[in-house]
């Protein structure tokens, strides 16, 4: 087949011309934007030059840019009731310990495989269906204080009876723990995340829209002012025509869209949700704990008799 110079002359010219045609629509007014928008904030352009938006668009914008902040700034912070140990970082080390029993099961489990099927659920799921204690500060502390943990005590003297008590509520308060995270991830770390991917997006793409409308609006205004070649001012004119629509146009979409984020939005709801959650899991911890405190009382005395008692006898063991 011979090579036909015509026809990659006329395909050389049209890739030419797209590459030129996507170069002015779309890296040229970018990097003019960029430009402009530098000068603008270093003060070299005139104030007057600026063209200035409507007091309800700021007024929208400044109150969905608010709510971001304190979505992001507060979502740093709650993230931590992802983390079920995030008050019990000894956890670490328990940790370890887990990984390493994990690890020699898989090696047992995987010996023993007979199929491809049980190898790959040897890797994949080697637990040996022992139930994992949760990993909080109340939970460890449960644990710690379980009465069995004396076992050369009999099980009605004083001790055994309150560190039983104790561990018991503890437990309790560890659970409730959960379910408050549980609560805040749900009702406000979620909300508070979908907002922000959703609504605030939203909000934050039309603003950008609007900042590079203005500017190319400014430009053209510029260019208009700036033209000495009187043949070129109808076209300028008609450029800048344009610019002052779309500009206007994207301020009215801005608006509604700002509008309807902040209908949508809800930070008094939610953080009341947070409120609730909180509340219910401290209210529970101190009627708990305030509850032991008359047993605790008691057991502190008949220990005291106890030990009056083993005295006054003279037992006494070696």
């Amino acid at each position: 087949m011979s090579f036909n110079f015509t026809s990659f002359t006329k395909d050389l010219k049209s890739f030419g011309d797209k590459v030129t045609n996507e170069f002015n629509k779309e890296v040229l007014p970018f990097a003019q934007r960029t430009s402009r928008l530098v000068q603008e904030k270093i003060g070299r352009v005139n104030v007057d030059d600026i063209s200035q938006l409507p007091s309800e668009y700021v007024e929208l914008s400044n109150k969905c840019n608010n709510i971001e902040n304190l979505y992001k700034n507060v979502l740093k912070i709650t993230a931590t009731y992802n983390n079920e140990s995030y008050d019990y970082p000894s956890n670490i080390q328990e940790s370890f310990q887990e990984f390493g029993k994990n690890i020699t099961t898989r090696v047992s489990n995987l010996s023993k495989a007979t199929t491809p099927a049980e190898a790959q659920a040897a890797l994949i799921n080697p637990t040996t269906g022992e139930f994992q204690p949760p990993k909080t500060l109340y939970h460890a502390l449960s644990r710690a204080t379980d009465g069995s943990v004396l076992t050369s005590e009999q099980a009605n003297d004083p001790l055994i009876k309150a560190l039983d008590l104790y561990s018991s509520n503890l437990n309790k308060i560890g659970n409730a723990r959960l379910g408050q995270d549980q609560l805040i991830q749900n009702k406000f770390n979620k909300p508070l995340t979908a907002t922000l991917r959703q609504s605030i997006s939203q909000s934050n793409s039309i603003q950008k829209k609007v900042e590079e409308k203005r500017i190319d609006y400014d430009l053209s205004r510029l260019n208009l002012t700036n033209c000495t070649n009187p043949a070129k001012e109808p076209q300028l004119r008609v450029i800048m025509e344009n610019a002052e629509d779309e500009f206007a146009n994207t301020v009215e979409d801005a608006i509604n869209v700002m509008q309807n984020v902040l209908d949508q939005a809800k930070p008094l709801e939610e953080f009341l949700e947070l409120i609730k959650a909180q509340l219910a899991y401290h209210k529970l911890a101190a009627e708990l704990l305030g509850g032991i405190i008359g047993d605790f009382e008691g057991y502190v005395e008949e220990s005291q008799k106890t030990i009056s008692t083993s005295r006054e006898s003279g037992d006494f063991d070696i």
